[in-house]
């Protein structure tokens, strides 16, 4: 795990939410896409992930960036998931059944454009956070949620979360320290 100081960039808390609440990360293979996604914008858009969880329908993170805007890079990670996302669902695959979440996506889609390909809802849910209490809190709050929705014990029991061990995101967290603390 990587220390660094937290100066002029404030840190983020970030929920992404899948449209219609399609519980679309409980098939491996999506949330495989969404993690090559995370990590194609740590190394290429600068995000920089402090805590995360990927839920069945949404992601909570708390990032910010090394350059560029929080709401950029996360924007282009939506339109790169969403493809990515869509080419599964249509060409199919024999273990999943997904034909039910290709007419929520087309619901929730752009008007005009028929390719549907918007898995996710338009609004972005984003915090700044300020103190380290507000830090240490919300980092907690995203650790626990998978033990508050029931799925697992104890948060280092959830592979999807920036607390278990061998979570799929290791090596790309950092450790948020607040210089002023």
């Amino acid at each position: 795990m990587v220390k660094i100081k937290r100066k002029a960039k404030e840190l983020y808390y970030v929920e992404l939410r899948v449209a219609g609440g399609v519980p679309l990360f409980v098939q491996p293979l999506l949330t495989q896409k969404m993690v090559s996604g995370l990590r194609w914008c740590c190394e290429n858009r600068g995000l920089r992930i402090y805590d995360f969880t990927i839920l069945s329908d949404r992601i909570l993170m708390i990032v910010n960036t090394a350059w560029g805007s929080v709401t950029d890079v996360l924007e282009s990670f939506k339109s790169f998931t969403s493809k990515a996302v869509m080419l599964i669902l249509r060409n199919g695959n024999a273990n999943l059944n997904t034909s039910w979440m290709l007419t929520v996506f087309k619901e929730y889609g752009p008007q005009g454009r028929p390719e549907g390909i918007h898995i996710w809802e338009s609004e972005l849910f984003t915090q700044i956070l300020f103190k380290q209490d507000d830090i240490d809190e919300c980092s907690e709050r995203i650790k626990k949620r998978a033990v508050a929705l029931g799925l697992v014990d104890k948060p280092a029991h959830y592979l999807n979360c920036s607390a278990h061990p061998k979570n799929p995101l290791d090596g790309w967290i950092v450790e948020a320290i607040d210089p002023w603390s």
